[in-house]
């Protein structure tokens, strides 16, 4: 485990695209395997990276977390992801012993495994100045990625400008430097999860369905 990084889970989103399903304190409150979407994407993260931070909209109620997890409100409500991560890694950049990148990952992640989180630092760690991104079906995973904390002058500018996705950030910072930003393709994590099932968030109906099928996890013989 490494002391120089940290866990940011986002649980802000309200989870209007699951309709009825979506419970009071958002997708986070679903229930899997006996505990939270949200307990158990930080139980996740924390265990690669110790030390753990929620960022929640302001007077969301959120399920239950262990008592060391950090809870951070957001500074710019309704303002989308991007402003949630900027909150948290302003948040992480306060603390002692100071860290240097943290895991971002978003709480509707519930099959996300240990050893992808730690791929994916292990990676960051080698080149410390670049924002390690999964692309998983040509798709970029941002919101399961290890993030620099030097990329927050660059963020506040990004949202300064009224910019506020992600995937905009990102298509500039790569096309700025070739450094910035290293994408880590399906191969990378083949071992660790045949079925890219940590990248499965939940977002709708059919989702939560999906989900409901993966109560029992695999068994181990």
């Amino acid at each position: 485990m490494r002391t120089d990084v940290i866990g940011i889970v986002l649980a802000g989103g309200q989870g209007r695209r699951l309709g009825l399903a979506a419970p009071a304190g958002g997708k986070g409150a679903l229930p899997f395997r006996g505990r939270s979407l949200l307990e158990t994407v930080v139980a996740t993260v924390g265990a690669e990276t110790g030390r753990v931070l929620v960022v929640a909209a302001a007077g969301q109620p959120l399920p239950a977390v262990p008592a060391d997890v950090l809870v951070v409100r957001d500074t710019e409500p309704g303002a989308g992801p991007l402003a949630a991560v900027r909150d948290g890694l302003s948040a992480a950049a306060r603390l002692e012993p100071r860290v240097a990148a943290a895991f971002v990952a978003s709480c509707d992640l519930p099959l996300l495994r240990r050893d992808v989180v730690r791929t994916i630092l292990d990676r960051q760690r080698r080149s410390p100045a670049a924002w390690v991104v999964p692309v998983v079906d040509d798709r970029p995973q941002p919101l399961a990625a290890a993030w620099p904390l030097g990329l927050l002058p660059r963020i506040d500018r990004h949202l300064a400008q009224g910019r506020r996705d992600i995937r905009s950030l990102l298509e500039a910072l790569a096309d700025e430097s070739a450094g910035a930003v290293e994408f880590c393709t399906a191969p990378l994590f083949a071992a660790a999860d045949p079925e890219l099932e940590s990248f499965r968030d939940i977002d709708t109906p059919a989702d939560v369905s999906w989900l409901r099928g993966r109560e029992n996890p695999p068994s181990a013989g």
